[in-house]
């Protein structure tokens, strides 16, 4: 991601000469292969019209757009936005903070001389590139400091454990507790770890949450984070997540992945010994023990806070009596997309570790206890995590769920926060977003196969209803296929059409229907592509081809054999007593689209997504009278779309209100 090195909340930033210039083309590729404009795109991120004019302009505008655009998109920073250099521009007075001359060498190698291009892009695991969450700091002048130190410890080749032992130890001094008995039992736990003089006698601020924690967050690679699942928990999401609890009678709290311990010192327990926390990472583990000895300055006592992996380490449990027992409350942000070899365990079948964690960590829970776990957005939705959700609705009991707008630092992944409980109301959960509280029917997740915690008010289940009873067929029984993969689009495309090439779509140009002149032309050479589907499907008499990205399902018609690029995808429909044009309407009502936001809440339109869509068994009538509305459509006469429109609503018998409704929801108007 960029924001680690380029921008804070920088309208445009200069260093030792240095002017950053941004470009947005490579977001303007993505959105013609993708077939999305760019109003489409504003929408579906949800980001001003005023962003998108700066975007124009190649001016820079704010990271958490940036960062909704790529929600939106399925891509990285790097995707979307390239930062080089102008030396002739600088000014000195836009210099927000004082940065060290590594920052800048660590600035400058992110781009290639030539290009100003990223030199680190595709594949996270391997990227050495650091994230400052900017965000989280909460005095934006102890940022100099955080990348002062990082240079520190990178420029004295320092060990991190070291470092981080060395600046915790300033800490407890300028608390006055470095020399109690009871830290310095805690601090003979790492006598093997040296002490840097520096570290622990600078001028170390104060002011935040968890500095520490910065410290260590901002010091990892992004590949290492990205393959462990760490990522800093801000401070009012712990706080939301935990606000609720009561520690009045005693009551335990337990953390199973603490990390830094942003959970542990957000707690409001009176006594000290009423938190325990877990982490396999020995730096964490010491910052979590540092914190929650500040935390509680005016008490003695041990941090209950151990190192180990809490999904595999059984025998370690044992070692601690402590975990015989149960606790009454559990909360945490597990790691995410840490695929370990867990397989197979604890009934989950998924592979992602936040999983096991969450079912793991709710045996540990009291009968009466409550357990609230940060996940990924796509736990709501996607079909792989279907295993626990089932687990949450049969075992866990489902309280509540939580979303929220912003995203963590160097990750472009909403999050949810879910709440369970052995004594939730089976019938019921609440639904938070802002302010506002929806009570959901626990019985309308029932609705989907692979339930979907898809939030669906009365209104949506009346319609879907409607559309299920009158289901009869689907699309699984139909060829599909992808659009060609060349491997490298700016070689192998072309603007003209030069000798022995033919035309080929993207996404840009389906439409509802029909397909607007292509704009690139490609030498089809199967050997030279790197992936390309049968040939029989591209050359096919008739076939659907469809917007990969999209805010809803767009299909367009093809009897020419037309090659497409994978920004689309390729479907020849088999629906008894339908015809492809037919399949076509049905696809491209405001109807379906409703169905396929409903039931799968997704940007992307998937095949088996696709396939669980329910299709009515239509009359020979009902066949070829829209059949030939299509074949108008496809003749120019756009106004026939509309009695399409209105032909499909009467199949099924909707009121006026619910086709407003439906309408509503999918375009935003009663139109």
């Amino acid at each position: 991601m960029l924001k680690d090195f380029l921008c804070y909340t920088f309208s445009s930033f200069s260093y030792e000469g240095i002017y950053m210039v941004y470009n947005y083309s490579q977001l303007r590729k993505i959105l013609t292969d993708n077939g999305m404009t760019k109003s489409e795109m504003r929408k579906q991120a949800g980001i001003s019209t005023n962003t998108l004019a700066k975007m124009r302009k190649d001016e820079p505008v704010a990271m958490d757009s940036l960062e909704k655009i790529c929600v939106a998109l399925h891509c990285s920073l790097s995707d979307i936005v390239d930062v080089s250099e102008n030396n002739s521009c600088y000014n000195i007075k836009t210099a927000k903070y004082t940065i060290s001359n590594a920052t800048i060498r660590n600035w400058r190698k992110l781009n290639t001389q030539s290009t100003g291009r990223l030199t680190t892009r595709a594949n996270k695991r391997k990227s050495k590139k650091r994230i400052l969450p900017f965000e989280y700091i909460s005095d934006k002048n102890n940022v100099a400091f955080i990348q002062n130190t990082l240079d520190y410890i990178d420029e004295n080749s320092t060990d991190i454990m070291s470092a981080i032992f060395s600046l915790g130890i300033n800490l407890l001094k300028k608390k006055n507790i470095y020399e109690k008995p009871h830290v310095t039992s805690v601090l003979n736990e790492y006598t093997d770890i040296k002490i840097i003089d520096d570290l622990s006698s600078t001028d170390l601020p104060t002011n935040e949450f968890d500095i520490l924690g910065l410290i260590y967050q901002s010091y990892l690679q992004e590949g290492k984070k990205n393959i462990i699942g760490s990522y800093y928990t801000p401070q009012k999401i712990a706080h939301n997540m935990i606000k609720n609890f009561q520690f009045f009678n005693g009551e335990s709290f337990f953390d199973p992945c603490c990390g830094s311990g942003a959970f542990l010192i957000t707690v409001n327990a009176s006594e000290p010994n009423q938190i325990f926390g877990v982490d396999n990472d020995k730096v964490a583990v010491l910052i979590s023990k540092i914190n929650m000895l500040l935390k509680y300055s005016d008490m003695e006592f041990i941090p209950q806070i151990y190192c180990f992996d809490f999904l595999i380490d059984t025998s370690i449990i044992a070692q601690h009596p402590i975990f015989e027992k149960k606790f009454d409350y559990i909360a945490t942000n597990p790691p995410w997309g840490a695929m370990n070899n867990y397989s197979n365990i604890y009934g989950i079948t998924s592979k992602e570790t936040f999983s096991y964690f969450f079912v793991k960590a709710f045996e540990r829970l009291k009968g009466n206890g409550t357990i609230r776990f940060l996940f990924p957005e796509a736990i709501l939705n996607v079909k792989i995590h279907k295993d626990i959700r089932v687990f949450m609705l049969e075992r866990a009991g489902l309280i509540s769920i939580t979303t929220y707008d912003d995203m963590f630092s160097g990750v472009t992944t909403r999050y949810v926060d879910i709440e369970c409980g052995n004594v939730a109301n089976k019938d019921f959960f609440n639904f938070y977003t802002g302010d506002k509280k929806r009570t959901i029917e626990t019985k309308t997740i029932h609705e989907t196969k692979n339930l979907i915690f898809n939030l669906l008010s009365d209104d949506d289940l009346s319609i879907i209803r409607i559309v299920k009873s009158r289901g009869k067929y689907s699309l699984r029984n139909s060829i599909w296929a992808l659009g060609v993969v060349t491997g490298d689009n700016k070689g192998k495309l072309f603007s003209k059409c030069l000798e022995g090439m033919e035309k080929i779509y993207t996404g840009k140009e389906i439409h509802p229907y029909t397909l607007q002149p292509a704009k690139n032309y490609i030498l089809y050479d199967r050997a030279n592509l790197q992936q390309v589907a049968k040939e029989e499907i591209y050359r096919a008499p008739e076939k659907l081809v469809y917007k990969f990205i999209s805010s809803k399902l767009v299909f367009a018609y093809d009897n020419s054999g037309s090659l497409f690029l994978n920004s689309t995808n390729i479907l020849i429909p088999h629906i008894p007593y339908m015809c492809a044009k037919t399949v076509m309407a049905f696809l491209n009502s405001t109807l379906f689209s409703f169905m396929y936001i409903r039931l799968f809440g997704e940007v992307k339109i998937l095949k088996g997504n696709l396939i669980e869509l329910p299709f009515p068994k239509i009359s020979t009538t009902d066949n070829e009278q829209l059949s030939l509305l299509v074949d108008e459509v496809l003749s120019g006469n756009s106004v026939k779309q509309e009695l399409i429109e209105d032909y499909i609503f009467s199949i099924y018998g909707f009121t006026e209100e619910q086709i407003t409704y439906v309408r509503r929801t999918v375009n935003g108007n009663t139109n």
